[in-house]
Protein backbone atom coordinates (compact mmCIF):
# COMPACT_ATOMS: atom_id res chain seq x y z
CA UNK A 1 0.00 0.00 0.00
CA UNK A 2 1.10 3.36 -0.95
CA UNK A 3 -0.64 5.95 0.86
CA UNK A 4 0.43 10.27 1.39
CA UNK A 5 -1.00 13.19 3.12
CA UNK A 6 -0.43 16.72 1.64
CA UNK A 7 -1.05 19.56 4.31
CA UNK A 8 -0.58 23.10 2.92
CA UNK A 9 -1.10 25.74 5.96
CA UNK A 10 -0.04 29.41 6.45
CA UNK A 11 -0.95 33.10 6.61
CA UNK A 12 -1.89 33.33 3.05
CA UNK A 13 -4.38 32.56 0.05
CA UNK A 14 -5.28 29.16 0.81
CA UNK A 15 -8.13 29.71 -1.37
CA UNK A 16 -6.43 30.86 -4.14
CA UNK A 17 -3.37 28.24 -3.95
CA UNK A 18 -6.31 25.43 -3.58
CA UNK A 19 -8.02 26.85 -7.31
CA UNK A 20 -4.20 27.04 -8.37
CA UNK A 21 -3.50 23.56 -7.70
CA UNK A 22 -6.72 21.87 -9.37
CA UNK A 23 -6.22 23.98 -12.49
CA UNK A 24 -2.55 22.12 -12.43
CA UNK A 25 -3.86 18.60 -11.65
CA UNK A 26 -6.91 18.97 -13.82
CA UNK A 27 -4.09 19.63 -16.65
CA UNK A 28 -1.83 17.09 -15.67
CA UNK A 29 -2.09 13.48 -17.69
CA UNK A 30 -0.46 12.03 -14.60
CA UNK A 31 -2.20 13.62 -11.82
CA UNK A 32 -3.11 10.62 -8.90
CA UNK A 33 -6.85 10.47 -8.30
CA UNK A 34 -6.86 11.97 -4.47
CA UNK A 35 -9.82 13.53 -1.69
CA UNK A 36 -9.98 16.75 -0.40
CA UNK A 37 -10.37 17.04 3.66
CA UNK A 38 -10.21 20.95 4.14
CA UNK A 39 -10.25 22.91 7.43
CA UNK A 40 -10.05 26.53 8.25
CA UNK A 41 -6.52 27.16 8.31
CA UNK A 42 -5.32 23.85 6.59
CA UNK A 43 -5.64 21.88 3.19
CA UNK A 44 -5.15 18.55 3.10
CA UNK A 45 -5.19 16.12 0.09
CA UNK A 46 -4.87 12.58 0.20
CA UNK A 47 -3.67 9.94 -2.33
CA UNK A 48 -3.33 6.25 -2.75
CA UNK A 49 -0.18 7.00 -5.43
CA UNK A 50 0.10 4.12 -8.24
CA UNK A 51 3.04 6.30 -9.47
CA UNK A 52 4.06 8.63 -7.05
CA UNK A 53 3.92 10.74 -5.23
CA UNK A 54 2.52 14.65 -7.19
CA UNK A 55 5.32 16.99 -6.17
CA UNK A 56 5.26 18.72 -10.02
CA UNK A 57 1.86 20.29 -9.04
CA UNK A 58 2.38 21.10 -5.23
CA UNK A 59 6.45 22.35 -6.47
CA UNK A 60 4.53 24.42 -8.65
CA UNK A 61 1.58 25.87 -7.05
CA UNK A 62 3.86 26.49 -4.00
CA UNK A 63 5.82 29.15 -6.27
CA UNK A 64 3.33 31.25 -6.85
CA UNK A 65 2.17 30.93 -3.06
CA UNK A 66 6.04 31.09 -1.14
CA UNK A 67 3.84 32.25 1.90
CA UNK A 68 2.23 28.79 2.01
CA UNK A 69 3.86 25.84 3.83
CA UNK A 70 3.44 22.01 1.77
CA UNK A 71 3.98 19.05 4.23
CA UNK A 72 4.28 15.81 3.15
CA UNK A 73 4.03 12.28 5.17
CA UNK A 74 3.87 8.67 3.06
CA UNK A 75 3.81 5.43 3.68
CA UNK A 76 5.00 2.50 0.85
CA UNK A 77 5.95 -0.79 1.66
CA UNK A 78 6.70 -0.27 5.55
CA UNK A 79 9.04 2.83 4.61
CA UNK A 80 7.87 6.19 6.17
CA UNK A 81 8.85 9.53 4.91
CA UNK A 82 8.28 12.94 5.01
CA UNK A 83 8.72 16.09 2.59
CA UNK A 84 8.56 19.36 2.70
CA UNK A 85 7.85 22.62 -0.49
CA UNK A 86 8.54 25.80 0.18
CA UNK A 87 8.92 28.65 -2.40
CA UNK A 88 8.48 26.49 -5.06
CA UNK A 89 11.28 23.90 -4.26
CA UNK A 90 11.43 20.73 -2.42
CA UNK A 91 13.64 21.67 0.31
CA UNK A 92 13.16 18.16 2.16
CA UNK A 93 12.63 14.68 2.03
CA UNK A 94 13.28 12.19 4.71
CA UNK A 95 12.56 7.95 5.15
CA UNK A 96 12.47 6.26 7.91
CA UNK A 97 13.93 2.81 8.78
CA UNK A 98 11.34 -0.04 8.16
CA UNK A 99 9.35 -1.93 10.64
CA UNK A 100 8.02 0.88 12.57
CA UNK A 101 11.58 2.03 14.04
CA UNK A 102 11.42 5.31 15.04
CA UNK A 103 13.98 8.23 14.26
CA UNK A 104 15.07 11.21 15.78
CA UNK A 105 18.69 12.64 14.58
CA UNK A 106 20.63 15.55 15.60
CA UNK A 107 23.62 17.39 14.03
CA UNK A 108 25.41 20.11 14.86
CA UNK A 109 26.58 23.38 12.43
CA UNK A 110 30.14 22.19 11.80
CA UNK A 111 28.26 18.68 10.55
CA UNK A 112 29.24 16.74 13.64
CA UNK A 113 26.59 14.10 14.43
CA UNK A 114 25.02 15.05 17.95
CA UNK A 115 22.77 12.06 18.30
CA UNK A 116 21.45 9.54 16.00
CA UNK A 117 18.75 7.60 18.13
CA UNK A 118 16.50 5.10 16.71
CA UNK A 119 13.73 2.61 18.93
CA UNK A 120 10.97 0.05 18.39
CA UNK A 121 8.26 -0.94 20.37
CA UNK A 122 9.10 -4.97 20.77
CA UNK A 123 6.80 -7.17 23.11
CA UNK A 124 5.97 -4.67 25.67
CA UNK A 125 9.39 -2.68 25.77
CA UNK A 126 11.45 -0.04 23.47
CA UNK A 127 14.40 -1.12 22.42
CA UNK A 128 17.06 0.77 20.82
CA UNK A 129 20.69 1.79 19.71
CA UNK A 130 21.87 5.41 19.91
CA UNK A 131 25.31 7.02 18.18
CA UNK A 132 27.16 9.68 18.39
CA UNK A 133 30.55 11.06 15.98
CA UNK A 134 32.24 9.03 18.10
CA UNK A 135 30.37 6.24 20.46
CA UNK A 136 27.35 4.09 20.11
CA UNK A 137 25.17 1.63 22.72
CA UNK A 138 22.16 -0.08 22.55
CA UNK A 139 19.22 -0.08 25.16
CA UNK A 140 16.09 -1.03 26.66
CA UNK A 141 13.74 0.87 27.70
CA UNK A 142 10.43 -1.25 30.04
CA UNK A 143 8.04 0.61 32.33
CA UNK A 144 9.70 3.92 31.84
CA UNK A 145 13.07 2.88 33.02
CA UNK A 146 16.04 2.05 30.57
CA UNK A 147 18.64 -0.23 30.45
CA UNK A 148 22.30 0.44 28.78
CA UNK A 149 23.55 -2.31 26.44
CA UNK A 150 26.80 -3.13 26.06
CA UNK A 151 28.22 -2.63 22.42
CA UNK A 152 29.50 -5.61 22.22
CA UNK A 153 26.12 -7.91 23.45
CA UNK A 154 23.42 -7.11 21.67
CA UNK A 155 20.52 -9.48 20.45
CA UNK A 156 19.60 -10.31 17.17
CA UNK A 157 16.43 -7.82 17.59
CA UNK A 158 18.59 -5.01 18.82
CA UNK A 159 21.21 -5.71 15.69
CA UNK A 160 17.99 -5.43 13.12
CA UNK A 161 17.29 -2.22 14.60
CA UNK A 162 20.63 -0.54 14.16
CA UNK A 163 21.38 -1.67 10.88
CA UNK A 164 17.88 0.04 9.96
CA UNK A 165 19.52 3.40 10.75
CA UNK A 166 23.05 2.74 9.67
CA UNK A 167 21.69 1.41 6.30
CA UNK A 168 19.36 4.64 6.33
CA UNK A 169 21.27 7.48 8.13
CA UNK A 170 25.03 6.86 8.86
CA UNK A 171 28.52 5.87 7.48
CA UNK A 172 31.76 5.42 8.83
CA UNK A 173 35.21 6.65 8.62
CA UNK A 174 36.57 3.66 8.38
CA UNK A 175 34.60 2.98 4.71
CA UNK A 176 36.18 4.40 1.44
CA UNK A 177 32.90 6.41 0.69
CA UNK A 178 34.02 8.88 -1.68
CA UNK A 179 31.47 10.10 -2.55
CA UNK A 180 30.67 10.95 0.76
CA UNK A 181 34.00 12.47 1.14
CA UNK A 182 33.78 14.71 -1.64
CA UNK A 183 30.78 15.58 -0.46
CA UNK A 184 31.56 16.64 3.07
CA UNK A 185 34.23 18.52 1.03
CA UNK A 186 32.14 20.49 -0.55
CA UNK A 187 30.35 21.39 2.68
CA UNK A 188 33.41 22.00 4.66
CA UNK A 189 32.97 19.39 7.14
CA UNK A 190 35.46 17.20 8.76
CA UNK A 191 34.77 13.78 8.60
CA UNK A 192 34.75 11.95 11.86
CA UNK A 193 34.28 8.07 13.32
CA UNK A 194 30.87 8.23 12.53
CA UNK A 195 28.80 10.52 10.07
CA UNK A 196 25.44 11.13 8.17
CA UNK A 197 24.88 10.48 4.61
CA UNK A 198 25.16 13.36 2.80
CA UNK A 199 21.85 13.15 0.54
CA UNK A 200 20.26 12.89 4.64
CA UNK A 201 22.76 15.76 5.72
CA UNK A 202 21.71 18.13 2.71
CA UNK A 203 17.92 17.32 4.28
CA UNK A 204 18.86 18.58 7.61
CA UNK A 205 20.38 21.53 6.74
CA UNK A 206 17.25 23.13 5.54
CA UNK A 207 15.29 22.11 8.77
CA UNK A 208 17.44 23.33 11.54
CA UNK A 209 19.73 19.89 11.44
CA UNK A 210 17.47 17.98 13.29
CA UNK A 211 14.91 15.50 12.44
CA UNK A 212 12.43 13.27 14.50
CA UNK A 213 9.74 10.85 14.29
CA UNK A 214 9.46 10.13 17.78
CA UNK A 215 6.38 9.41 19.97
CA UNK A 216 6.01 10.48 23.73
CA UNK A 217 7.42 7.10 24.57
CA UNK A 218 10.28 7.16 22.11
CA UNK A 219 10.77 10.56 23.33
CA UNK A 220 11.27 9.48 27.15
CA UNK A 221 13.35 6.80 26.26
CA UNK A 222 15.55 9.68 24.49
CA UNK A 223 15.65 11.99 27.45
CA UNK A 224 17.08 9.25 29.84
CA UNK A 225 19.63 8.04 27.25
CA UNK A 226 20.99 11.96 27.22
CA UNK A 227 21.03 11.68 30.93
CA UNK A 228 22.52 8.50 31.64
CA UNK A 229 24.90 7.94 28.75
CA UNK A 230 25.41 10.92 26.59
CA UNK A 231 26.19 13.34 29.85
CA UNK A 232 27.58 11.00 31.38
CA UNK A 233 31.04 11.13 29.53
Amino acid sequence: MFTAIVRVTGAGRLVDFRERLRWLMVRDPDAEDYTEHHADGLLEYRFTPKRGIPFPAFTEASADFPELHVEVEWQHDGVRGRARIENGSLVQELAEPQGGALVDVSVADDGRLTLAFVCAHVEGELIGYAATADRHTYFRSRDGVLALVEPSTPDEALEEVAFGLVDEWLWYDEESAPVERARYADYRYPVRGVNVRSEKLAALRSSEMRFSSLDAEGRQARAALVAQWLKSR
